[in-house]
């Protein structure tokens, strides 16, 4: 006989639940790392959503407990906006409840009765995933469910069949089984097959992932990089002073040209040089924009443009800097202001063009460079600023197209080469349609064999954890595209990826350093990812969409019930 509905759950019980799963699902990410917690931690919450005797119970409880988890999890954001922790903590449980609500709807249908958990809980909590990862707030696609897994690499490898979303499959097939089991739920066959499946989809991705991950090359066939990690707090960028951005120049500088010497000595030559996120002082290269700040007498005019091409010159080392641009002034009612602002990564050759060839970006970080939705009032937006987060200001534009840029380099059998790079800044090398976009033209050739973040995460503070779910993430565009990634970050962590998503090099986090030089691996793969890129998580939810309208049958006879009180 088939059981859709389990026996009901009091407060007690659904609370207790909601804070093991938001127990589980905390301690899956960094700076805990229990990852492999990432495989159960979504089966509490599936038992609670089941068997909860009342949808407000098991609503009330799973906000309080998750709201707790994601406060933990961002406790970053307290530093930057005593009003922002809260927030974000309510908007991301109220995410998982939407999940909770989803699952409870789908999994006491009676249509679903004989479909396993093991089934229904990829398709619930993945199309939730990707509501709140591409589509709510312009999307947040952090703490994903598949993420955590690629501490074992084999694990993540799917990654380049169907994003985060193909990873996030088989813990949330194995958090069915045990919520099935625990629950009772459908019949004796019906579990039987739930567990019979996830074991077929356990031994498909680690069969997969084994054959997908490539052994670290002894002779890289790529151009040898070098990156620069700065430490500049976060207090810095909000307000940078004069001074202390000639100070800083002259630390990065110095240490840019050590390291090249350094490399010379040990008779490395370095291809490519990079500068993390706006470490770069001043407005930019564009001589219109520079020539108004000379000719009005203001500071830094040309300054910092003409130091970083001495540096260039010196070094013979073409190098990408992370900088602001500003392509033109303007007279305001208190002297020049900026037109427009980009927030910029600029490519300087030794010899080079007067304004050389730039990225601005194009996807601006929600809540951290603009406020989706909010910004087409700016009065708005400028009053919850300044209630929300004094000091900071949010006046960048978006960029409007990609730039990919070319290095140069010779390879072991001395035959010269070209390389397509592409440049997400800070937040966007965790957008993955956005790196998809970057590395694959048109007609599905790829065009960029390389991606290079520069990012600043100062605005992190003291908070380690987040910087390693920064990387841990960035690590999967590497693994869906099959290109490496390097990452210049200030504060860290700066690293290079090779195309398996695995860790090759890196500077510790909130130090000063230098990241190689090193010859990266080329990879010449074409995932399936490149052709389906977000459709599979787009398809997942409009499933989910139709199985939530989907009306049920009217059950042959009344499943037992308790009153709320508390009990089992």
């Amino acid at each position: 006989m088939t059981q859709a509905i389990a026996p009901a759950a009091g407060w007690r019980r659904v609370a207790l639940l909601s804070v093991l799963h938001a127990a589980c699902w905390t301690l899956a990410f960094p700076p805990f790392e229990l990852w492999f917690l990432a495989f159960v931690s979504v089966g509490p919450l599936a038992v609670a959503a089941v068997a909860a005797a009342r949808t407000r119970t098991l609503a009330v409880c799973v906000f309080v407990a998750s709201m707790l988890g994601w406060m933990v999890l961002n406790r970053w954001v307290g530093a930057i906006s005593g009003a922002g922790l809260p927030a974000i903590g309510a908007y991301l449980a109220s995410g998982t409840v939407v999940a909770a609500l989803c699952i409870r709807r789908i999994g006491r249908s009676t249509r679903f009765a004989r479909v396993p958990l093991a089934a229904l809980l990829p398709i619930a909590w993945l199309g939730v995933e990707h509501l709140r990862g591409h589509i709510v707030f312009d999307g947040y696609p952090w703490y994903l469910v598949g993420q955590p897994l690629i501490a074992w690499l084999p694990l993540a490898q799917v990654a380049d069949l169907a994003g985060v979303l193909a990873v996030g499959i088989l813990p949330l097939a194995v958090s069915g089984v045990v919520a099935d089991a625990f629950l009772a739920r459908g019949s004796v066959a019906s579990r039987r097959a739930g567990i019979l499946g996830t074991a077929a989809v356990a031994v498909f991705v680690v069969a997969y992932g084994v054959m997908q991950v490539r052994p670290i090359s002894p002779t890289p066939d790529g151009p040898v990089i070098m990156a620069i990690q700065t430490d500049v707090p976060q207090s810095n960028k909000v307000a940078w002073s004069l001074e202390q951005q000639q100070r800083d120049f002259v630390r990065f500088r110095d240490a840019t040209y050590a390291a090249a010497v350094d490399a010379a000595e040990a008779g490395i030559h370095v291809d490519l040089c990079v500068w993390p996120e706006t470490m770069l002082p001043g407005p930019g290269f564009e001589a219109a924009a520079l020539d108004t700040l000379e000719g009005a007498g203001y500071w830094p005019g040309r300054r910092f443009v003409l130091a970083a091409r001495d540096l260039v010159d010196a070094t013979g080392t073409p190098t990408l800097f992370g900088t602001s641009t500003v392509p033109a002034f303007v007279e305001g009612d208190e002297g020049l202001v900026a037109a427009s602002r980009y927030n910029s990564v600029v490519l300087v050759e030794p010899e080079g063009p007067v304004v050389p060839p730039r990225y601005d970006k194009v996807f601006l970080t929600p809540f951290g460079e603009t406020m989706p939705y909010i910004r087409a009032w700016p009065w708005l937006q400028d009053r919850m600023l300044a209630i929300g987060a004094r000091g900071m200001q949010f006046n960048l534009d978006a960029g409007v197209a990609i730039t990919r840029f070319e290095v140069g380099w010779t390879d072991a059998a001395g035959g010269a080469r070209r390389l397509g790079v592409a440049t997400p800044i800070c937040f966007e090398d965790t957008v993955p349609e956005l790196c998809r976009a970057m590395v694959w033209g048109d007609d599905g050739e790829k065009v960029a064999g390389l991606l290079v973040n520069a990012s600043n995460d100062g605005w992190f503070g003291d908070s380690d954890g987040i910087r390693r779910l920064h990387n841990q993430v960035a690590r999967f565009r590497s693994i869906e595209n099959r290109v490496p990634l390097v990452r210049a970050v200030n504060t860290g962590i700066s690293c290079t990826v090779d195309s398996s998503g695995r860790l090759v090099d890196r500077v510790p986090a909130r130090e000063s350093g230098i990241l190689g030089p090193r010859a990266i691996e080329l990879d010449d793969r074409v995932p399936i990812f490149a052709t389906v890129g977000a459709w599979p998580g787009r398809a997942v939810l409009l499933g989910l969409v139709v199985m939530l309208l989907v009306p049920s049958r009217r059950p042959a006879a009344a499943s037992p019930s308790e009153p709320d009180s508390g009990g089992a």
